[in-house]
């Protein structure tokens, strides 16, 4: 009687062994769904901080070449061009600051006008051939120490400034590129030449739209400014 009554309350296509009780098997099925869950919760864990890092790291790599048009009726040509000329200008600043008969009030312009070629915050990434550790300074800090380097004489040069490359738009909405450049130092005590190195460096360029009231009039404008230097490699220059 036990045994037909247990058939009847079990669903069609699932088979029950004779000889267990009702109860036996509510007990069975209870188990069974605390062990799953049991089993959900181990594989369930909080969101550390490294998991915010790996999101932003993809966040970064979401960067894409920017194939429709710059905002501002910027060409791509222009962008360029505009670049190109700040890094020229960039450059043009630390030769003054290499030059050992700029009085106190040129060497003080170079620094500030190189400064305001760089967005707020920008990197400028150091190394040297003594060596492997690469140092990371903000711009102002970057030329206020290379104003008083300790060398009676200083040379640089730059060589194979490539166009700017890689143009992309940011997560952020705005339009990113990149320009390389080769950097040759040359440092003198007494006449002799006491250090040199050449170093491969890219800086990142960013373009800037922004609006101006002229009498009365919005006008939108762009600009380009001036990021993260990042060092490639340095190396001794050849002869």
């Amino acid at each position: 009687m036990r045994y037909n009554l247990i058939r009847q309350i079990t669903k069609r296509g699932y088979y029950m062994r004779p000889g267990y009780s009702l109860s036996f098997m509510l007990f069975l099925f209870i188990s069974l769904l605390l062990c799953s869950f049991d089993k959900t919760h181990t594989y369930t864990r909080p969101a550390h901080t490294i998991d915010a890092v790996a999101d932003n790291t993809r966040i970064k790599d979401t960067l894409r070449p920017a194939t429709e048009a710059l905002p501002g009726k910027v060409s791509n040509e222009e962008f360029k061009k505009k670049a190109l000329d700040k890094i020229k200008e960039f450059q043009g600043c630390l030769y003054i600051l290499c030059d050992q008969k700029s009085g106190n009030v040129a060497l003080d312009n170079a620094v500030d006008q190189a400064t305001s070629l760089f967005v707020d915050g920008a990197i400028i990434e150091v190394s040297s051939l003594h060596s492997d550790e690469k140092k990371h300074l903000r711009v102002r800090d970057f030329l206020e120490k290379f104003r008083n380097l300790r060398y009676d004489r200083v040379v640089i040069t730059f060589s194979h400034v490539d166009y700017v490359s890689n143009i992309r738009k940011g997560p952020d909405g705005k339009y990113y590129g990149l320009v390389s450049f080769e950097q040759t130092f040359r440092a003198y005590s007494d006449g002799r030449l006491i250090y040199e190195d050449e170093t491969k460096k890219t800086t990142e360029v960013q373009l800037i739209v922004y609006e101006r009231n002229l009498r009365g009039n919005t006008i939108q404008q762009w600009d380009v400014m001036l990021s993260d230097v990042e060092v490639l490699g340095t190396k001794t220059p050849r002869p």
